[in-house]
């Protein structure tokens, strides 16, 4: 799900970013995992391939029967500025759609993602000078470092801090100012900015915006946000904070030529000597970067540019990197477990060798829910964020420091549907958190006939239509009026419930007049 929210987010770059994106490897390297298996063929079997490549030769590579993956993988490809479509006389690019132009266009890969992707796997990962991830830490910096349990608890608290201001029971995050900041041109007026989270949630829709005319309080979005795993939480929250650079750039002018850029890709040097700090390419570079590096490992933020090190500033208020200040002075970042697998195309530990990270939210240890077939959940935490999420859809019964007893009624549940959660959403939070030993047991670790009446609960929804309507009954007996009073509705289409035994009948509010007439004719003996 993260590699086609990756494709989505820089599918809807301008071709111009994009190709600035691609003078960092490691943004092509993101690209090439999140695209489709067979894009990730064609990419590396036009790798080393310059000239231009028919189209009618790549059409050639699949069976019929794959046409319909290889138009997609292709779109995709094209999309991404991955691959474009040549001129065959002078390999220059013609601006066409690669796919799309029949069997007598060429094309290739991009040049800039061509030699991005090289140098990657020429150097076997290892393009950055300052980068510290495979050649230890120097003493004096090992005795600040913090330890795994130590960041993890650090990650935990920032995100569920972030959490529960979303619900409303913690002011750990300001959601009611607004960071002028962001502003194109405009010139810090403190020392330190601080993130604007509110603005995060309002452009996510998760809360509404009162100058837009909405209510205040965490909306129907903001409720199934909740109940989503912390990496797709992370990489929704993410797709926000670099739209606001990419509305930057685009305002601002975005003046510099692709041609001008610096063709240094060995460091980011291209995109670090942008004219305006803030351009989104140097801001999703540096995010792609991030998710191939070791958590737990400190890497200077010295030699950052100066958006750069913004991003490392607003990312530590998450709780993504932790900021550490060495003996000497010099400045360092250390990812958080909440960083891994963002960009990757699998699991979190598929990618770059000796990357195996988890996030926090899905190693196994974090299980901790039990819920019996009498419907009653145990919850053995102390975190307040996964109470106030089971409280969503649970009628809390009591609590103790590091114990939540709630029951699964129909009453909290169809509470929980009508804010907007869906009845698969609950049952697959309660699968993902079970605690360890219910997964030890024979059968599922949720109990069955829980996960079924909680999705009949949510059929009643869609079992009885409302629609307003108008009641008769207490008709004379014997005198054959309720027969023809219901002929009447039937025929005029506005009959929407009878009980014959019981001489009642209920007709659309809208044919209420026109059942007055019937009335009418019936007594006068008309009818």
């Amino acid at each position: 799900a993260m590699a086609f929210a990756l494709l989505g987010f820089l599918s809807g770059l301008p071709p111009r970013q994009m190709d600035r994106l691609y003078a960092s490897p490691w943004a092509c390297l993101a690209v090439l995992r999140a695209l489709p298996p067979l894009g990730k063929h064609y990419a590396m079997r036009l790798l080393y391939i310059e000239a231009g490549v028919p189209m009618s030769d790549v059409d050639a590579w699949i069976k019929p029967e794959g046409e319909e993956m290889h138009r997609k993988s292709l779109d995709h490809m094209r999309r991404l500025r991955v691959l474009v479509e040549v001129n065959p006389g002078t390999n220059e690019e013609t601006g066409g759609s690669p796919g799309l132009g029949g069997g007598d266009a060429c094309v290739r890969l991009n040049a800039r993602f061509r030699t991005g992707l090289r140098l990657m796997l020429e150097r076997s990962f290892d393009v950055d000078d300052d980068d510290r991830g495979e050649g230890g830490v120097a003493n004096d910096l090992a005795q600040v470092v913090p330890s795994r349990d130590d960041l993890d608890a650090f990650a935990k608290g920032r995100w569920e801090a972030l959490l529960l201001t979303l619900t409303g029971a913690s002011d750990a995050f300001d959601l009611s100012a607004r960071d002028e900041d962001w502003a194109p041109g405009k010139k810090k007026k403190a020392p330190e900015r601080r993130l604007d989270v509110g603005a995060l949630f309002r452009a996510a829709r998760l809360i509404g915006d009162k100058e837009d005319g909405e209510e205040e309080g965490v909306t129907e979005a903001g409720f199934r946000f909740l109940l989503t795993t912390a990496r797709e939480q992370i990489w929704l929250l993410l797709t926000q904070y670099i739209s606001r650079f990419v509305r930057a750039a685009e305002i601002s002018g975005d003046a510099m030529d692709v041609d001008d850029a610096a063709e240094d890709v060995s460091a980011d040097k291209g995109l670090a000597d942008a004219t305006d700090e803030r351009l989104a390419p140097s801001v999703i570079a540096f995010l792609l970067r991030l998710t191939f590096q070791k958590p737990g490992t400190p890497y200077p933020t010295d030699s950052l540019p100066p958006a750069q090190r913004s991003v490392v500033s607003d990312l530590a208020h998450l709780g993504l990197l932790y900021p550490l200040t060495s003996p000497s002075g010099a400045g360092y970042y250390v990812p958080t477990y909440l960083t891994a697998g963002l960009s990757s195309g699998g699991d979190a530990g598929d990618g770059v060798p000796g990357d195996g990270a988890v996030p926090a939210d899905e190693r196994g240890h974090e299980g901790h829910v039990v819920v019996e077939t009498n419907y009653r959940v145990y919850a053995y935490t102390t975190s307040a964020v996964e109470v106030e999420i089971l409280r969503l859809f649970t009628r809390p019964d009591y609590k103790l420091p590091n114990l939540y007893v709630g029951m699964v009624t129909r009453e909290s549940v169809l509470a929980a549907l009508s804010g907007g959660i869906s009845a698969e959403q609950i049952v697959r939070y309660l699968r993902q958190h079970a605690h360890p030993q219910t997964r030890k047991t024979p059968g599922p670790a949720v109990p069955t006939n829980v996960c079924d009446q909680i999705r009949l609960w949510a059929r009643e929804q869609i079992r009885v239509k409302r629609a307003p309507a108008v009641l008769y009954c207490d008709f004379p007996t014997g005198t054959g009026m309720f027969d023809k009073v219901v002929a009447a509705a039937s025929d005029a289409d506005v009959l929407l419930w009878e009980d014959k035994p019981g001489m009642r009948l209920a007709v659309a509010a809208e044919g209420h007049d026109r059942m007055k007439a019937v009335f009418a004719a019936i007594r006068a003996g008309e009818a």
